[in-house]
């Protein structure tokens, strides 16, 4: 059963549950957010640990993707995950990039990270683990975003200078 009928004659889509194992499994979690294109998503990303676990080929691709589909991202990344922009371009943040950053306070460290985007909810362990699941849900999707803006209140702007990803952007907008 798809739909489930509520109050008024609304429908709501049923919560579904998928489970992906190994890299190939963690990537597909990631490229499910590719299916829509204009909308507005929210990350909580320990970025570092996930670009070793995925390569900085497989997030320059998504990244270029991501922007090809006007997917907008506010992402929140532990201060002990930064990455260097110089040396990974397709990290940018800015409105040519639909991404803003903020890094949290010190003592908000996490190893897993999860992706906010349409009524779904999609989660990535650690290389230690590798594993990641979605859930889709709305009451679900309501709660995680509800601590991310808890969060991004707290969280510093990452700022990063033009020069930095000037190339990037020159060759994916070609």
């Amino acid at each position: 059963k798809i739909f489930s009928e509520i109050n008024k004659g609304e429908f709501v889509t049923s919560p579904k549950f998928q489970f992906f194992e190994g890299k190939d499994g963690v990537q597909h979690v990631l490229k499910d957010m590719l299916l829509y294109r204009d909308i507005q998503t929210k990350a909580y990303w320990p970025i570092k640990s996930t670009i070793e676990l995925l390569s900085e080929k497989f997030f320059y691709d998504l990244n270029k993707e991501r922007i090809q589909r006007r997917i907008y991202t506010q992402g929140i990344w532990p201060e002990s995950q930064k990455v260097d922009i110089q040396k990974n371009p397709y990290m940018g943040v800015g409105e040519k990039f639909y991404r803003e950053i903020r890094i949290a306070p010190k003592e908000i460290d996490f190893s897993m990270g999860y992706w906010i985007y349409e009524n779904k909810v999609a989660f990535i362990s650690s290389k230690k683990e590798c594993f990641g699941f979605i859930i889709e849900s709305k009451e679900f999707k309501d709660m995680m975003t509800s601590q991310h803006e808890a969060i991004w209140k707290m969280s510093k702007t990452l700022s990063v200078p033009e020069e930095h990803t000037k190339e990037f952007l020159d060759e994916i907008t070609k």
